[in-house]
């Protein structure tokens, strides 16, 4: 199995794994922090959030040539590198162990090239927490992990899992754009609202939430209107319910990828191009703000 996986993610052969082109770093054009960071959350847990964070970062990587990483943020265990079947040298804890000295340079260093363009740091593996590495796990030091990481690369996606927006404002704050997740069950489809009012209550801009309905089924078609006349947000996508694909894909070690007749893949493909274009219009946006009067 460990050999499996290490052939699934791409890595070179010997102690360290592949990592992002050092000669990259830090010395190249940098965008400012947050006009390229996707975060993804749950309106509830087990939408299928780290499903939506890794094809995503995917179909941007492939789409746009740019280096994005893959930043599992999911508790209490992450689980990009499960899907992808690797086993990862360092994790977020390692990362925020050395959060007071990190930089570009080493933060690329722990990262996880994986042969689908993306460059992953794995989230928690199931071992119990040591007292340093609760210590070092803060909402500040997530925060900063974020903006260390979009000064690095081109694009940074994060998988936060399913959290309480309210409590973790300050790091849905540095996004973007947040990438809100919810099926098509009454459940899920009511914690959407209560989610949204939570975050704007503290402080987040509403318009910074994109929503999207994973595990679409062709009768979810009222429930889809519902929601968007009552949050008065649309919902940017409705990825089609496809267990077989998405079990095959993870059984490969592998995101879905696949031609655009595939339609969960070009609904994947179409939201990256969606989100990329909102992010750059955003950036021209600040560009204009900030620039001088002359």
């Amino acid at each position: 199995m460990r050999g499996r996986r290490r052939a699934a993610c791409g890595c070179v052969q010997g102690n360290r794994p592949q990592t992002v082109a050092q000669d990259n770093l830090p010395g190249g054009k940098k965008n400012p922090v947050g006009q390229q960071t996707l975060l993804v959350t749950g309106a509830k847990g087990g939408v299928g959030t780290s499903t939506v964070a890794l094809n995503l970062s995917v179909q941007i990587a492939q789409a746009s040539r740019k280096r994005v990483a893959l930043l599992d943020y999911a508790r209490p265990f992450g689980q990009i590198s499960l899907m992808l079947s690797f086993d990862p040298r360092f994790t977020i804890l390692d990362a925020l162990g050395r959060i007071d000295r990190l930089d570009e340079e080493l933060l690329a260093s722990m990262m996880t090239k994986h042969k689908s363009a993306i460059s992953v740091l794995a989230g928690a593996l199931h071992a119990p927490l040591r007292v340093e590495q609760r210590l070092a796990v803060t909402i500040e030091g997530l925060a900063r992990l974020i903006e260390i990481a979009g000064s690095a690369f081109d694009c940074v996606v994060v998988d936060m899992g399913f959290v309480n927006g309210a409590e973790w404002a300050k790091v849905l704050q540095l996004a973007a754009s947040i990438v809100l997740v919810a099926e098509p069950s009454e459940l899920a489809m009511g914690m959407l609202g209560r989610y949204i009012d939570a975050a704007e209550a503290a402080g987040l801009d509403r318009e910074k939430f994109e929503i999207v309905i994973n595990r679409w089924r062709q009768n979810d078609q009222d429930a889809w209107r519902d929601i968007e006349r009552e949050l008065k947000r649309p919902v940017v996508s409705r990825l089609p319910n496809d267990y077989r694909q998405l079990t095959e894909a993870v059984k490969m070690g592998m995101p879905l990828m696949s031609s655009s007749s595939n339609a969960l893949v070009a609904r994947y493909r179409d939201l990256a191009a969606y989100l990329m274009a909102k992010m750059e219009e955003k950036g021209r946006s600040k560009a204009l703000e900030s620039a001088p009067v002359r």
